[in-house]
């Protein structure tokens, strides 16, 4: 649009000189500095004003300072000062013909805006003066009287900084636009890395979990079939030896049997559990423990105070480890009763799991790693930014707790 307005200028301007001068005997020199000019024009705006060093000034004087990186190489200097003094002249010359046209200084005003790009506003500022100064002088010999020469050259001047001031605005604008640019792409660099980091995170996670699920194992389906193998072992001596002793082998085996299998269902409700951020955190532990009841045969009470809505990797967070809570008590607590209370009430909740069993000594299980999946109930609080601690005594049954930080508290 720029563009376009500067060639209109230039083509009213010449066309209304070319007219005026149609029967007069300097037509040809006119026609030859229009076209001169024109052409000049045009290459400024290809060549010049594209290339030119007027985006390292628009970056000076605007107040904004681009990247490093972030501009065209500078071009020639000296390039658009021989361009304006050249065009400067051509604009005298048509003045100073015979007779005198005023309109002719309208030719500085596609200099002026270009100056301001060349050179940025200040320097623009000053070349501007410079014109209106070198029309000054011809218009003062106006036929119409120097009066009416200088109020044109105020006039045409006013023209000039009016334009001046649109290029300015221009440069600010493409400053911000190639600014906001360049941190487009640093933005899109950092997406970049925040994927990569997402991704290494997913895997991280994916690693943890591959984890928990290998000491999973361990304590529980692979000891299961451990006693499993030495019952067949023992039914098959039995059977050579005191065959009516090997049926009681093979009931413990349909037990242990029962017992893995369970086992494996757990781990994969682990692997695929409910949405807990859908159902809500006190809805996903009655189900839980509702579940526990039909496969282990545990009697759990759930006590829920409060109505908070915790976030959802939280709640995530708390239900796994009540679940794994839960199937310490079925293991390991040797009795079938346990309580699960969840405190909504006021800004910091609480979750405790407690049975009245067997207990044990949480310091000499605290060097075993993995006992009693301690370690990764841990885990799992520091993760949603809670604590956990685990009050337990031989015989005095065991009292896990999860707590909330309170706000602005240390871990």
């Amino acid at each position: 649009m720029r563009k376009a307005g500067v060639y209109l200028i230039y083509a009213a301007v010449a066309l209304r000189g070319l007219v005026r001068l149609a029967n007069e005997p300097w037509f040809g020199l006119a026609a030859v500095l229009l076209a001169t000019y024109g052409l000049l024009l045009a290459l400024a705006e290809t060549r010049i004003v594209r290339r030119g060093p007027w985006r390292f000034s628009q970056a000076e004087h605007s107040g904004l300072v681009l990247p490093h990186g972030g501009e065209p190489p500078q071009g020639e200097p000296w390039l658009p000062l021989v361009y304006l003094l050249l065009q400067s002249g051509l604009v005298v010359g048509l003045l100073l013909v015979p007779p005198i046209l005023d309109f002719f200084g309208l030719l500085f005003i596609p200099l002026s805006l270009q100056a301001v790009f060349f050179f940025g506003r200040r320097l623009g500022l000053l070349c501007i003066a410079l014109f209106n100064l070198a029309m000054l002088g011809p218009m003062l010999v106006d036929e119409k009287g120097w009066i009416f020469g200088l109020a044109m050259t105020v006039l045409n001047t006013g023209y000039c900084l009016l334009f001046s001031g649109y290029a300015h605005q221009v440069q600010r604008a493409e400053t911000v636009r190639r600014h906001n640019q360049h941190i487009l792409g640093e933005l899109q660099v950092a997406h970049g890395q925040l994927q990569g980091y997402a991704a290494q995170v997913e895997e991280l996670a994916a690693e943890r979990e591959r984890s928990r699920l290998a000491r999973e194992l361990h304590d529980s389906v692979t000891q299961t079939v451990f006693s499993m193998n030495l019952t067949v072992q023992s039914a098959r001596l039995l059977l050579e030896r005191e065959p009516g002793r090997a049926a009681g082998q093979f009931e413990r085996l349909e037990e242990l049997a029962t017992s893995a299998m369970g086992e494996i269902q757990a781990l994969v409700s682990q692997l695929r559990p409910r949405s807990v951020a859908e159902e809500g955190l006190p809805t996903a532990l009655r189900r839980l423990v509702a579940e526990r009841q039909a496969r282990d045969g545990l009697q759990v009470t759930v006590e829920v105070n409060g109505e908070r809505v915790l976030p959802d990797p939280v709640a995530a967070g708390l239900y796994r480890i009540a679940q794994e809570a839960l199937t310490n008590v079925a293991r390991h607590a040797g009795m079938q009763q346990a309580t699960v209370r969840l405190d909504l009430v006021g800004e910091t909740s609480l979750l405790e799991i407690e049975d009245g069993g067997l207990g044990f000594d949480p310091q000499v299980a605290s060097s075993q790693r993995g006992h009693l999946g301690l370690a990764g109930m841990a885990e799992r609080a520091r993760e949603i930014g809670w604590r956990l601690s685990v009050e337990s005594r031989p015989s005095h049954g065991t009292r896990v707790r999860v707590a909330e930080n309170p706000p602005g508290g240390a871990e």
